[in-house]
């Protein structure tokens, strides 16, 4: 929960409520509230165990933003009242929507019937006030069942607007779009022919109605797709049946490299360097991009149209958005059929949600969830990549923790962990940020890390070595453990399963002449042929 708080804006809060006890995000924990709780905006008396149920529009007390939350009963044995809040921010949803405009002047925004308050907004300080647009006698015909139509004429700071409203929408919100009367006068009579212009609009509306309402389609199941090819080709589609393009290029963000990946093409890249002009925001959305401006278009795309969508995740309101904006990809369309920013805009933000989806399930099906860690896919799967790509100057070291089984005879299991939690603290802080860290399995870890040669890999598993030996782990006030490592490693050449093969039969040699030091695969090579010479 915590991970996807950080890195989806849309999200202020993931609690969950168990009797009496509250505990959320950030590590924050009530007791005894269960009279208290019955006064929370997102508590129902009448929910149901299993159903979803949607808050009211409120103001968060810990975040002071306005949002609404989403709530699920769960049956839980031994517990009479267990539930999941998640706590959305409607000024990010706000920011979402603020690319739809109607003609120039006009928005989209939303007001809850119940309340009338408005709850979606372009201009965040109108969030939670009452709505001019929408009186009560136009309310009461809502509430009954009106599901759309327009309101003509109504007064708002000096000027006359006109809106339409749908109240089609899983909020049971009613979502409104209008501008001002004299810009649609002044639209309509432009080009002196009244009757042809409103023809031209009319016609506007419904095609991008209609893309809109595509988008918004076939967008949504994108976040459905498990895997970047997947992805690729949902996306492939949705253009095509949108927009419109010869070709799309996915290129994610591998922060480790800090470099761009295409998997579905199988391709590379540096980040173009004018890619950090557009995440400040002096680059419209949707604008063709030059080959000479950037170096994959013209890989990709040397002689057509393309444009590029930078996919960042957005820094909060207060936070620090030189630290917490976060490329995470870039979109690259080939021969765009409608370049238009709004399209543009819309279709990044599906992809963006879808990606940071497939991230995620990537994050947490890699990880050893106990260290944060790598987990032995992870680190196989990196390997491979090493490997395909010819890539050399790579070492694995596998690394076991001397008697740990007497460790935890000894001492206990509890003990036991803060022993592998040890060994995982100092793995981080002790190997360049480019490594691969990986618990192997046990008390087993490996690293997959780059060095010029086999004495710099030795001495930097030495010093690593050296400073789990110097550790020491309390086990009570008067006692405390001590603790090493064993370590054998091997350069990655030819195949996987040789290196890792290696590097084992090196640990197994340092483990048999008494532990608690660095062996190559290379160095227990000499040993094993002056030996058989001796013989």
């Amino acid at each position: 929960a915590n991970y996807v708080v950080k890195n989806q804006n849309k999200f202020l809060e993931v609690g969950l409520l168990v009797d009496s006890d509250y505990y959320a995000t950030d590590g924050f924990h009530l007791s005894g509230i269960d009279e208290r709780v019955k006064h929370r905006p997102w508590y129902s008396d009448d929910q149901k165990t299993g159903d979803i149920f949607l808050s009211d529009f409120y103001r968060s007390n810990s975040t002071q933003k306005w949002c609404v939350a989403l709530v699920t009963k769960l049956a839980l044995p031994g517990k009479n009242n267990v539930r999941i809040i998640i706590e959305l921010d409607a000024g990010a949803m706000s920011d979402d929507l603020s690319g739809l405009k109607t003609m120039k002047k006009g928005y989209v925004y939303a007001i809850e019937p119940k309340t009338k308050r408005v709850v979606i907004h372009p201009d965040k300080e109108r969030l939670g006030v009452d709505s001019v647009s929408i009186n009560s006698e136009l309310l009461t015909t809502i509430m009954a069942g009106d599901g759309h139509g327009n309101i003509p004429s109504y007064q708002y700071d000096g000027q006359y607007k006109f809106s339409v409203y749908d109240t089609s929408n899983n909020f049971n919100w009613v979502l409104l779009s209008g501008t001002n009367n004299s810009e649609i006068t002044a639209n309509a009579l432009k080009m002196g022919a009244v009757g042809g212009t409103l023809l031209a609009v009319v016609f506007f509306i419904l095609l991008a109605g209609y893309l809109h309402t595509r988008v918004h389609q076939v967008g949504g199941q994108l976040i459905e797709a498990q895997e970047f090819d997947e992805l690729h080709e949902q996306l492939s589609a949705l253009l095509n049946d949108t927009m419109g393009s010869s070709r799309v290029y996915l290129f994610v963000m591998n922060a480790n490299e800090g470099g761009l990946e295409e998997a579905y093409h199988n391709l590379r890249a540096n980040v173009p360097a004018d890619l950090l002009c557009r995440i400040a925001g002096c680059q419209q959305l949707g604008r063709f991009c030059k080959p000479e401006q950037d170096d994959i278009v013209r890989r990709i795309a040397p002689s057509e149209p393309c444009i590029r969508l930078p996919l960042v995740n957005s820094a909060r309101q207060h936070e620090n958005p030189h630290t917490a904006s976060q490329l995470i990809g870039v979109l690259y369309i080939c021969q765009p059929g409608l370049a238009y920013p709004f399209f543009a805009k819309m279709i990044a933000n599906y992809t963006l949600s879808a990606l940071n989806q497939i991230l995620l399930t990537q994050h947490i099906r890699s990880e050893d969830q106990m260290t944060g860690l790598k987990n032995k896919n992870s680190l196989r799967q990196h390997m491979d990549q090493k490997l395909a790509d010819s890539t050399t100057g790579y070492f694995l070291a596998m690394i076991d923790v001397d008697d740990f089984k007497s460790v935890n005879d000894t001492y206990g299991h509890l003990l036991g962990d803060e022993v592998i939690l040890n060994i995982a603290s100092q793995m981080k802080h002790s190997f360049p940020a480019q490594a691969v860290l990986c618990r192997y399995g046990g008390e087993e870890f490996a690293v997959l890390m780059e060095a010029p040669d086999t004495e710099t890999a030795l001495k930097i598993l030495d010093d690593f070595r050296a400073k789990v030996e110097a550790s020491r782990i309390e086990v009570n006030e008067a006692t405390s453990c001590a603790i090493t490592v064993s370590i054998g490693f091997a350069p990655l050449r030819k195949g996987m399963e040789s290196t890792i093969s290696s590097a084992d039969r090196a640990l197994y040699q340092a483990k048999s002449q008494g532990k608690n030091q660095v062996l190559s695969a290379e160095m227990c090579s000499v040993g094993t042929e002056t030996a058989a010479v001796t013989a």
